[in-house]
């Protein structure tokens, strides 16, 4: 019986044993997770949600002051030209300290007055701004350690938006920002055409020649990689431009004599 028993506890002091070691391991464990974590997402998940205007704009406001080495925006869209006014004395402060600053905007900046007063001061001081005809994606990139892009769950609504410090997403994001930028034309604040010249922009005019093919809107936008809104726009303002208020009008003015000068710049 004596032999049993010490049996018995021998065997239940080599489980508590493992137990004690099989905890002591479970801490470990818990302990290099958390600094695995610590270690890759210094700022929690590296992703922020602002999801009001004054937030964007502070968020931006604060990165661009603090600024090391560089700068990268991409504006889409139309900019109000008191918006580009009185952001002008910023730009110029930034680009006084040694940033480097790089601006992409769509083709039909070229023609809209705010943007080439911008263009003319800014490149005076060093900024470089270029120019692209297909779509591109709206951000925001201060040196490699912030960003902020356009929450696109939100379809129009640009008073929500993201702020990134994941490194690797930063990265990317440069990465796809360096990709639109190979694309791009420069631009040093000259319009490189008067608008009494032309009537039509490099993209409008690839638009109407896929029109004149046949094809659809939709497939337009596909092609051209932009969006469906994107080329509607465009048609718009052609509309406006050449004074009609159809497409089938539109079509025959592209065909006509009038417009042999336009079709000929591709």
């Amino acid at each position: 019986m004596a032999d049993l028993y010490h049996a018995e506890q021998t065997a239940l002091a080599r489980e508590r044993t493992a137990i004690a070691h099989h905890l002591r391991r479970m801490d470990q464990l818990s302990e290099l997770h958390r600094q695995t974590r610590n270690a890759e997402l210094p700022s929690g998940n590296g992703v922020e949600f602002l999801d009001r205007l004054e937030l964007i704009t502070a968020a931006i406001t604060q990165a661009m002051d603090s600024a090391k080495s560089t700068i990268c925006t991409a504006h889409p869209g139309d900019r109000r030209a008191e918006t580009l006014r009185s952001a002008v004395v910023s730009d110029l402060a930034i680009l006084r300290r040694g940033i480097s600053y790089r601006t992409l905007y769509s083709d039909t900046a070229r023609a809209r007055a705010g943007e080439q007063e911008w263009v003319a001061k800014v490149s005076a001081h060093g900024a470089e701004i270029r120019t692209i005809v297909t779509g591109f994606d709206r951000m925001i990139l201060v040196d490699r350690n912030f960003a902020v892009v356009p929450d696109h769950r939100a379809e129009g609504n640009r008073n929500t938006a993201f702020r990134i410090t994941h490194p690797g997403m930063v990265a990317f994001l440069h990465h796809v920002y360096d990709h639109q930028w190979e694309r791009a034309e420069p631009w040093t604040g000259g319009r490189f055409r008067r608008r009494e010249e032309t009537l039509t922009t490099s993209r409008s005019r690839r638009i109407l020649n896929k029109l004149r093919e046949g094809r659809t809107l939709k497939q337009i936008a596909s092609e051209l990689g932009v969006s469906l809104r994107t080329v509607n726009n465009d048609l718009n303002k052609l509309y406006e431009a050449v004074g009609v208020d159809t497409m089938f009008a539109l079509g025959a003015w592209w065909s006509s004599e009038a417009a042999a000068k336009e079709r000929k710049l591709g």
